[in-house]
């Protein structure tokens, strides 16, 4: 979604659009990320600590490493954590009214669509096509069944949100630095 100048925030709001429509603020949390181009070491010279020994150079560098590597994590990614957590619901996630409309439409469209498919053919032979039973039966057990999935798929992904494990994430990035 970004570049090397920082992410596109037509692309963020497409993607918010998409799992989160709804606008209300109070109803989520909105993540602070400062960007990538942020460098929390650049304060440090590591050559700086060697002037005299008796000041314990390397525990004072030591100690500057760290409070470069808080402040580089609270900067950057603590705020995406906690908007992550705010995502978790007793039951789910907040996207999940969102991925139920999506779905809802997505079913009663494909009916729709198939409807209208089985009347033109009918139309072709100039009869009338009235919806049957079995086309509504089938309707209703396609959209229990993708309301089901849908609930399914909240559910892995509150668990992953609790858990932190979202489908490989970290050995992705791990084998990417190691050039895999």
């Amino acid at each position: 979604m970004g570049g090397r100048n920082g992410p596109n925030n037509n692309a963020i709001q497409e993607v918010e659009n998409f799992y989160f429509p709804n606008t209300d603020p109070a109803s989520r949390g909105t993540p602070q990320y400062s960007g990538s181009s942020y460098n929390a070491y650049a304060g440090i010279n590591p050559y700086g600590y060697s002037s005299n020994p008796e000041d314990m150079g390397g525990d004072k560098l030591y100690a500057d490493l760290i409070r470069a590597q808080t402040n580089d994590y609270m900067t950057r990614y603590a705020p995406i954590e906690n908007f992550l957590a705010s995502e978790i619901t007793a039951t789910g996630t907040k996207a999940l009214a969102g991925d139920l409309s999506r779905t809802r439409s997505a079913v009663t469209g494909a009916s729709t669509n198939i409807q209208g498919i089985q009347n033109r053919g009918m139309e072709r032979f100039g009869l009338s096509n009235a919806p049957s039973n079995q086309n509504k039966m089938s309707t209703v057990g396609t959209l229990v069944g993708g309301l089901n999935d849908t609930r399914a798929r909240d559910s892995d992904r509150r668990e992953a949100l609790i858990t932190g494990s979202f489908g490989g994430i970290a050995q992705n990035a791990a084998a990417t630095g190691r050039g895999v």
